[in-house]
């Protein structure tokens, strides 16, 4: 566990157990944008500082055990350096609200862009000639893509070479790449 996530779930030792589980269960409620924790419900208990603390260390570790879909095990040895009331706590909050989360996750990632791919068909033909040239015989890939955006579906159509195609798929698995490395 990061040393920030572990001060700032430290910071649950200085509420009572049911008071804690209420937290956090708002906590996430305010993470999945059903509900909003307010600090002046905990000016007595923590500093300002203390509750961004306690409120970063919560977000990031939620995320963190959903994202990668921790264990009971894996998170208690994430959560080692807390005392065992804690540790209960968590796991017993992050199980009942692990489902809430991964939708959350979902849909931030969702919204990301308004327009997904929905649906795609492609047909491979053959130029036996053009306008310029008697003789091509090059293949050629029609590729419609069904693009769905927020009130409609457009299909966008293209016409690729084989040296496009293969650009096309080198800048796919570029992007790929790329995603694996933020998965890690």
């Amino acid at each position: 566990m990061a040393d920030n996530e572990e001060v700032g779930l430290q910071l649950l030792r200085k509420i009572e157990v049911k008071s804690a589980t209420k937290l956090l269960h708002g906590l996430v409620d305010n993470f999945c944008k059903r509900g909003h924790l307010h600090y002046s419900n905990y000016d007595q208990i923590w500093t300002l500082q203390e509750w961004w603390a306690l409120t970063e260390s919560w977000e990031s570790l939620i995320k963190t055990v959903v994202r990668d879909s921790l264990n009971k095990d894996q998170i208690l040895q994430r959560l080692e350096s807390l005392p065992e009331e804690v540790r209960s706590l968590i796991i017993d909050v992050v199980n009942a609200r692990r489902s809430d989360v991964h939708h959350q996750l979902l849909s931030d990632t969702n919204s990301i862009s308004k327009s997904t791919l929905r649906d795609f068909d492609w047909q491979v033909k053959l130029a036996m000639s053009s306008d310029k040239l008697s003789s091509i015989h090059e293949p050629l890939l029609n590729l419609d893509l069904d693009v769905q955006s927020e009130a409609s579906t457009e299909i966008h159509s293209l016409e690729l070479t084989q040296e496009d195609l293969r650009n096309l798929i080198s800048s796919l698995e570029g992007a790929n790449r790329v995603l694996q490395q933020w998965k890690t």
